[in-house]
């Protein structure tokens, strides 16, 4: 026997073999899709480093896209007709766009995405969808009012899963450039939320004339005075600690870090920033860098020369309540079809026409998405205000009767709690000893327990003035002209009105001064 047959045969041994004892031979199984390839149609405007495209937040961004699936071969898979989900980083896609379907491996679709900066990437990926779903056909699946790209369901890209055997295969992009945000572009969500729309990722913030205008025992203050009117211009920089390198008044370059929400307050964690003063990058080893020449103020500022503030915001009572302020022009949020069943509104189309419509007194209660958000208060978190003819309240009760710390919310001591937190002239002890939180009445008339206000907010001094620098039992019952300081609020539960706080940075802020005209 020649040996070429020898060879023959022993290679032929182990697959006779296999089948002899019922042993399927190899068969390649994997997909046949490899992958997306992702092409912006011609003639679109991609925005250079240098040129960037302006920030997407209430006017979305908006491309042509050309989507190829190809296989391991790199060609075009002609039988591929599933439907593939879009995605952008960072950034987020419309509900409506976050679908396409794909017809003998192609597919021509637009897409609308917002709040993203920086080098910015639109994904394609076979997440195993399929071509119909509760997305997409006009019904209201799971029973909840709403139906189509405003139904909840549709904030996910989950649908129904056509099979398990999902490639998982993307395609990105070329490079789309947006500028960096600003502090409103952090601060303002044109959505029905207060919540920053840049939550969870890292920001950095270098366009603004950014100054600093308070420091507390854990971070900073930081106003961008040539931010735009109506406020949401102002941001805090939580540092865990004091922070270091930085004075109120200093101008600064640039502010960064990573974005959140703590109890209603929107704020950057584990921050850096760059001060024009000392030319030093604050929070990542005091690394020395080229000194920066900051954006000059074209707002109203106050103070001396070099050190200037911005002017703090006055707040009247009904301010406070809810009662004023209007949604703004570029708030895009818009209502369900549910939402509008009140008189002289059948041809409203946006919350901010349905809200702006309602009467004051009945604002609050209103049925309507985003009617009960703070409109008067929101866009002056963080920022400098100003309270006039404020009244310390005299009355401090201490409800924890058992003496274990806390307050019981389903008994005795919840009902004192919430009999103290309804008067605007009472402080619960706890609120004093643990935050150094105080009463205080804003158009307050009458005397002693006679007296009554229009509206309640807290002072807090123990970040910034310590637990010595402000004794408020000596100071109860007092009028006060003007309390100036930073404006933080805290926000109980879902559905429950804010608790809205005055930090002052020194004792002069307390009662001394001139309020803002």
């Amino acid at each position: 026997m020649s040996r070429s047959l020898v060879i023959a045969a022993l290679s032929l041994a182990p697959s006779l073999l296999l089948t002899a004892c019922g042993v399927v031979p190899f068969e390649d199984h994997r997909p046949r899709l490899r992958a997306f390839t992702v092409q912006l149609s011609s003639g679109q405007d991609q925005g250079t480093q240098e040129t960037p495209l302006g920030f997407p937040s209430t006017v979305p961004a908006r491309f042509d896209l050309v989507l190829t699936a190809v296989d391991v071969h790199g060609t075009i898979l002609s039988d591929y007709d599933q439907a593939a989900v879009l995605s952008v980083v960072p950034g987020l896609v419309a509900a409506e766009h976050r679908r396409v379907r794909f017809e003998r491996g192609l597919a021509r679709t637009s897409v609308e995405f917002r709040f993203s900066y920086g080098p910015t990437r639109i994904w394609v990926e076979d997440a195993g969808e399929s071509v119909v779903s509760d997305c997409e056909n006009g019904l209201d699946d799971d029973h909840d009012g709403v139906s189509d790209a405003a139904d909840p369901d549709c904030q996910k890209p989950e649908g129904k899963l056509e099979s398990a055997l999902a490639t998982m295969a993307t395609g990105i992009s070329a490079p789309i450039y947006f500028a960096e945000p600003r502090i409103r572009d952090l601060q303002f969500s044109p959505r029905c939320t207060t919540d920053t729309p840049l939550g969870g990722t890292a920001v950095v913030v270098g366009h603004g004339a950014l100054v600093c205008t308070g420091i507390t025992q854990s971070g900073l203050y930081v106003t961008d005075m040539n931010g735009p009117e109506g406020g949401y211009n102002s941001v805090f920089l939580f540092t865990f600690s004091n922070p270091g390198g930085v004075r109120p008044g200093d101008r600064l370059c640039e502010i960064a870090g990573n974005a959140a929400e703590f109890i209603g307050n929107t704020q950057l964690n584990f921050p850096s920033y760059l001060n024009a003063e000392t030319g030093l990058r604050q929070g990542d080893g005091d690394v020395a860098v080229v000194p920066c020449t900051p954006e000059p103020v074209s707002g109203p500022i106050t103070g001396n020369g070099p050190r200037d503030f911005p002017r703090p915001h006055l707040l009247e009572p009904e301010d406070v309540n809810g009662t004023t302020g209007t949604v703004p022009d570029d708030f895009y949020r818009v209502c369900a079809p549910g939402d509008l069943p009140i008189a002289g509104l059948d041809d409203a189309t946006d919350c901010a026409a349905a809200r702006n419509a309602l009467p004051a007194e009945v604002r609050r209660q209103s049925p309507i998405d985003c009617a009960r958000d703070n409109f008067a208060m929101e866009p002056w978190e963080h920022a400098l205000v100003a309270l006039r003819d404020a009244k310390i309240g005299h009355k401090f009760v201490d409800c924890d009767e058992n003496g274990d710390g806390r307050i019981d919310f389903r008994g005795p001591e919840g009902d004192c709690a919430t009999t103290c937190s309804d008067d605007a002239l009472c402080t619960e002890i706890s609120s004093l000893t643990q935050y150094g939180q105080f009463a205080v009445g804003l158009g307050c008339t009458g005397e002693g327990d006679l007296a009554t206000c229009k509206a309640k907010v807290y002072l807090a001094t123990r970040d910034t003035l310590g637990k010595s620098g402000y004794d408020v039992m000596e100071h109860k019952g007092e009028q006060l002209a003007c309390v100036n300081g930073h404006l933080r609020q805290t926000q109980p539960g879902a559905g429950v009105d804010s608790i809205w706080i005055i930090e002052p940075r020194d004792l002069s802020d307390i009662g001394s001064g001139e309020c803002p005209q």
